[in-house]
């Protein structure tokens, strides 16, 4: 055997036994709130952290963090009010997500991150790079909505939706039962099967009696579409971000398109900045096609 295939073979094995199959379930204290995360461990790699859409959880990142924990320290964290982050005593809106990031970032002493995000979590990443500019070094934001709403979306979009979430059923009389009411829905439907299981689990809690309720509440979901609506995403993305972002678009009705007033001010504020359209997947791409999310990640992070 050559000796540079010695050399990789020996560095993959220390890399393989420092990198958790199962992700540590970890605790940090940050702005107010003790969040929640998973940790992947490979500290010796470069940062990598992965942010969650509104509703979700940490978990629903396994399919992909698990291939990144291969070249990064990927740490999945649950933004407050959901999962096993404590819920806020000071309400919710995404500029305080935005400061929970920045503030968890101080508390971890990172820089030259990587950061990916899925809408809610893309939208604290941006916030959280005009509050502590310079940390950031690249941004896989995947379907993260930039301007106020898509052209092609109804008017009274998010309010509509926060009035039906409000409506959720919280609680389940067992995991197995949501499985069941959940997967043919027309969300879920297409989603991965590793990513819809570890919703069911990182995204419930059991219950003495055994029935599972949702870690973030249907009020606490509905509150951030509230903010959503009248949040004015150009005031963060005109304070001159450093980090390179690449924004991944889905495919579908009311989806974002390059010809949307806030995507062309997105690619016209942040000087390194990629927009792509994928031509497939709804608002929950990397849960329906991880493989394909991955790929876009690996090559815009250089992996």
């Amino acid at each position: 055997m050559a000796m540079n295939a010695i050399l990789t073979e020996i560095s993959d094995r220390v890399i393989n036994r420092t990198i958790k199959m199962n992700p540590e379930s970890k605790h940090i204290m940050a702005n107010g709130i003790n969040h929640h995360y998973l940790d992947w461990g490979n500290l010796l790699a470069p940062p990598l952290l992965m942010l969650h859409a509104t509703g979700l959880c940490a978990s629903t990142w396994l399919p992909i963090a698990r291939e990144l924990a291969k070249q990064f320290h990927v740490m999945a964290f649950d933004q407050r009010g959901h999962g096993d982050s404590d819920p806020s005593d000071c309400g919710y809106n995404f500029h305080l997500v935005g400061e929970d990031l920045a503030a968890t970032v101080d508390a971890l002493a990172l820089s030259g991150l990587y950061i990916v995000g899925h809408s809610a979590g893309g939208l604290a990443t941006i916030i959280a790079d005009s509050l502590s500019p310079g940390r950031i070094y690249r941004a896989v934001l995947v379907e993260t909505r930039v301007g106020t709403r898509p052209a092609s979306a109804p008017p009274g979009e998010l309010q509509q939706r926060a009035e039906r979430t409000r409506m959720k059923r919280a609680i389940w009389n067992s995991r197995l039962e949501m499985y069941e009411g959940y997967r043919e829905r027309t969300t879920f439907r297409d989603w991965d099967e590793s990513a819809f299981t570890a919703f069911i689990d990182g995204g419930t809690r059991l219950l003495e009696d055994g029935r599972a309720q949702l870690r973030c509440l249907p009020e606490t979901e509905a509150i951030f579409y509230q903010d959503r609506d009248s949040l004015d995403v150009t005031k963060y993305l005109s304070q001159d971000l450093q980090g390179e972002y690449l924004l991944l678009l889905g495919d579908y009705p009311g989806c974002q398109t390059l010809a949307d007033e806030g995507v062309r001010r997105f690619s016209e504020l942040v000087s390194e900045s990629e927009v792509k359209p994928m031509s497939v997947g709804s608002h929950f791409l990397p849960l329906e096609h991880p493989e394909l999310v991955l790929q876009e990640i690996r090559g815009f992070f250089g992996q």
